[in-house]
């Protein structure tokens, strides 16, 4: 026998660094979900982070798991159970004020879908298109909410959610018809 026939036979354990490529991918899953998590938006911190610690590259596995236990924490301790139009409504405000603008058109509309589109419903989603600074939006809203219930006019003119839009002639022309 020679010495090339007693060479060792090649070995398939995976590599201790797996390739770029998957690091790469595990790393974008896992600042995605990082993305969420320092915003927030729980739930969809944790499906980027699942995907991230289900992964193969150990250091990132580990790293996502520690964030999406937080992760589930936060959405088995998140509050009530939503039901009725006015619980959605009271939690979009909630998060209007927190700063949370996507959560709250997220409630404004669930809340319209149950009960329809009503004169608070449509005031609370002109200030969330304020704060966004979409007065195109914002604008639409309000003048539905105007529509819907006259006193809404009353409130817009010394709202600070509507401050962006002080300066805009659409606004004044809506809130100061006279």
């Amino acid at each position: 026998m020679t010495a090339a026939s007693h060479s060792p036979a090649p070995s398939h354990r995976t590599p201790a660094h797996p390739p770029d490529a998957e690091r790469r991918a595990a790393l974008e899953q896992y600042e995605a979900g990082m993305k969420y998590f320092s915003q927030q938006k729980f739930d969809k911190a944790k499906s980027w982070l699942e995907k991230a610690a289900h992964g193969s590259v150990r250091d990132v596995a580990e790293r996502a798991g520690r964030h999406l236990a937080v992760c589930e924490q936060k959405l088995q301790s998140s509050g009530p159970t939503l039901r009725s139009a006015e619980d959605y409504y009271n939690a979009a405000i909630w998060r209007l004020n927190l700063g949370q603008y996507e959560e709250a058109q997220e409630h404004l509309e669930r809340a319209q879908k149950l009960e329809g589109k009503t004169g608070h419903t449509e005031y609370a989603l002109a200030a969330v298109y304020a704060q966004r600074n979409d007065a195109d939006h914002a604008l639409e809203h309000l003048k539905q909410a105007v529509t819907l219930d006259p006193r809404n006019r009353l409130l817009a003119r010394s709202d600070a959610d509507f401050k962006s839009l002080m300066e805009d002639p659409r606004f004044t022309e809506e809130i100061y018809p006279d």
